[in-house]
């Protein structure tokens, strides 16, 4: 006893090790698969600057390369306009003059003393004894003319030439001979001295001053103006209403980049809490199969922003993730997913990545509920194709609500983009279950069809392990719509769960004859290890015939690790009539490899099994629903109490739901009701009893426990 126990306990030691190597190679794996998506962003960012930025983006002070028209409404302050206006207002400005003092009242004095007293000593000689020498009505008239023109010109000119010009304009006009002009002309010209100068410094202020009162002109560009037109020169203004509007200049993104390494990083993380609370992919296909669909639809979505458009991309997105991975993953991972995908596409338009949030969030919500149904290629064509509606129509929306151009051309490109992407799903979605081996509603309809190759084999082979597994698929299928679980795959699973027996179908009490039962002629050892072995034996059956590696789930956990306690005590009893203790005889032998249920599917199929399984093990009739309740929590209590449902988050909330829609499913399946013995002096028990041969477990659904115990 003691041995056996040590043998357990060792084997426990090396599932827990092997269990703990698993945990950190797919910890390990995730870690790679987050490093691809991290590069693959990365290189979207800088191919996508290289080939389109690069090439046809703008530089400050060069001359653009397009013509720019504004996505967004925007007023400016026109620099270049203003600094013209400016400029022009200044230039107006040549000169400031001011008066010198010391030369005005040397030049006042003298006009004064010519005036009051005929004193010529500011003169030449020689032009003194001119004047002197004139009669006294001409040096009368000579003096008088200089005195006037003095007194109204002393402080006019700056320079000679000026003054020159001032006195000859006034002398032209003079009541004289040209030759008193003359005299009168070198009289003043001698008299008066330029009185005016220019301050350089006075004329800078009142520049100043003219500019300062000048206002900067402003600029309003609506939707659809042009920013700039094409060669035209990018100014700093310019470049900056161009950033505003979402165009990338043509120098490296690296504030960009580094956003998007660190969002993509961020985001990768989700899965390690979402894990937490949803069913997430199991296999390392499933999770390559994911960053490959995430990294075509990033740069699908990336390659048109070159244009300016949409690609839509998210559309393929939502329609592969949904149609073959669980729903509220799918949610999130369209979600975010394809807002990165935005981010990509439009580095800097805020605006279109404000439209792409709400975009992702109707086609991640709407995708929940739309895509759904997929009970043929065209049905999941036209919901697809709904999809694509309702985006378009959200996108629309949200355009106009923004300011965004919008127009028919758009409207219509939409539309057909919806109706290209559809049917890219449906024609591509096989391409990706031979790549990644993943399941999708397509199919899973051609594995459930009867026709299929080893569902034929059971109908011919085991007919008695065919009827059980739609009995058991049935009933599932039936649980699962009512837990809003994936009923289909449930039900596709039931079909292939059983289908180890097909090596040894006889070994089976629902393929027996009447009255004949093998384990009646086998050793109890012999008898668990034939029973046992269905579980390798169909997932060989699986390999060789290529089943999807979430088949092979339902095959190697509908038994978890169930422990057949018939046999077991059978082994023990006749270990004793031979002289033993039964201490040799070894529980691990008894008892299935596993592992347990790691999911909400294979859990409900676990529980469908094993109550098809009582059902027919019956030795007495149900008597009503009150009977069939019992049986159904006896079935579940065993599992619970066994450790079938470690690894699955059952809460008791989900417990005594899937409990009712069990009962209301047999209910319906075989029309229980009440019903009265036939003599009522002779009542059987009504109550539903279950072999009690094995711990902690009832019998197992395969019924060769029961066949064995007809004594």
């Amino acid at each position: 006893m003691a041995g056996g126990r040590r043998r357990s306990y060792r084997r426990w030691l090396s599932f827990l090790s092997r269990r703990e190597q698993a945990r950190d190679g797919n910890t390990a794996f995730l870690v790679a698969l987050r490093v691809v998506l991290v590069v693959a962003a990365a290189a979207i960012v800088m191919l996508r600057w290289y080939f389109i930025d690069a090439r046809y983006g703008y530089r400050v002070g060069r001359a653009s390369p397009r013509t720019y028209l504004a996505r967004v409404s925007a007023r400016f302050v026109d620099q270049a306009t203003t600094s013209e206006i400016r400029n022009m207002a200044a230039d107006q400005i040549v000169e400031v003059r001011v008066r010198n003092n010391g030369a005005t009242h040397l030049v006042t004095s003298r006009i004064s003393a010519l005036k009051n007293a005929g004193d010529l000593s500011f003169a030449p000689e020689k032009l003194e004894e001119i004047v002197n020498a004139m009669s006294d009505d001409a040096r009368k008239r000579v003096i008088g003319a200089a005195v006037d023109i003095s007194e109204k010109n002393y402080d006019k000119s700056v320079t000679r030439s000026e003054q020159t010009a001032v006195i000859w304009d006034h002398l032209k006009n003079a009541d004289m001979p040209q030759a008193e002009k003359n005299v009168a002309f070198q009289l003043i010209d001698t008299l008066l001295i330029p009185t005016v100068v220019g301050d350089e410094e006075m004329a800078n202020r009142l520049r100043n001053d003219v500019l300062s009162h000048i206002p900067a002109m402003t600029r309003e560009i609506r939707v659809g103006e042009p920013l700039i037109l094409e060669n035209q020169v990018v100014t700093p203004e310019i470049a900056s209403l161009l950033r505003r509007s979402g165009y990338p200049d043509a120098t490296i993104p690296w504030r960009h980049l580094a956003f998007v390494i660190i969002i993509t990083i961020a985001w990768s993380f989700w899965e390690t809490w979402l894990g937490r609370r949803q069913e997430s992919p199991s296999s390392r296909r499933e999770w390559i199969y994911i960053v490959v669909l995430l990294i075509f639809c990033w740069t699908t979505q990336t390659v048109p922003s070159r244009w300016e458009y949409d690609s839509l991309a998210i559309l393929a997105l939502a329609g592969w993730i949904f149609l073959t991975l669980p729903p509220m993953f799918a949610f999130h991972l369209v979600l975010g997913g394809g807002l990165i995908g935005y981010i990509l596409a439009f580095p800097g338009f805020t605006s279109m990545i404000a439209v792409g949030c709400i975009i992702c969030a109707v086609a991640a919500g709407a995708a929940f509920v739309v895509i759904q149904e997929a009970s043929s290629r065209i049905k999941i064509w036209a919901n697809l194709f709904s999809l694509g509606l309702y985006i378009t129509l959200t996108s629309s929306f949200v355009r106009w609500g923004f300011g965004l151009p919008i127009s028919a051309r758009i409207v219509i490109i939409n539309l057909g983009l919806g109706a290209f992407w559809s049917s890219v799903v449906v024609a591509v979605i096989p391409l990706w279950e031979y790549i990644f081996d993943i399941i999708s509603p397509l199919r899973l309809l051609e594995m459930s069809h009867p026709s299929q190759p080893l569902l034929k084999r059971l109908q011919l082979e085991a007919p008695g392990t065919y009827h059980h597994t739609v009995s058991v698929g049935t009933l599932a299928e039936a649980v699962a719509d009512r837990m809003r679980m994936n009923g289909l795959l449930v039900k596709t699973g039931a079909f292939y769960h059983d289908i180890g027996k097909l090596k040894r179908p006889h070994y089976f009490v629902e393929n027996q004859s009447f009255g004949d039962n093998i384990h009646d002629r086998l050793a109890p050892g012999d008898s668990a290890r034939m029973i046992l072995s269905h579980v390798p034996d169909g997932l060989k059956l699986a390999d060789d015939y290529k089943l999807p590696h979430r088949m092979k789930d339902f095959i190697s956990e509908h038994h978890g690790r169930t422990f057949l306690g018939y046999f077991y005590q059978k082994a023990v009893d006749a270990d004793k009539e031979a002289g033993g203790d039964g201490s040799g005889i070894d529980r691990a032998d008894f008892t299935y490899q596993g592992p347990t249920p790691q999911s909400t599917e294979t859990a409900l199929l676990m529980l469908a099994d094993s109550t098809d399984a009582a059902l027919k093990g019956l030795k007495n009739p149900l008597e009503g629903r009150a009977d069939l309740e019992k049986l159904v929590n006896d079935v579940i209590n065993s599992k619970i109490m066994s450790g079938q449902f470690v690894d699955v988050d059952f809460t008791l909330k989900d417990i005594n739901a899937i409990k009712n829609a069990m009962v209301d499913a047999l209910m319906s399946m075989y029309h229980t009701r009440e019903i009265k013995p036939l003599k009522t002096e002779e009542k059987s028990n009504p109550t539903p009893t279950v072999p009690p041969a094995q711990e902690n477990a009832l019998p197992e659904p395969n019924g060769a426990a029961r066949a064995d115990k007809k004594t």
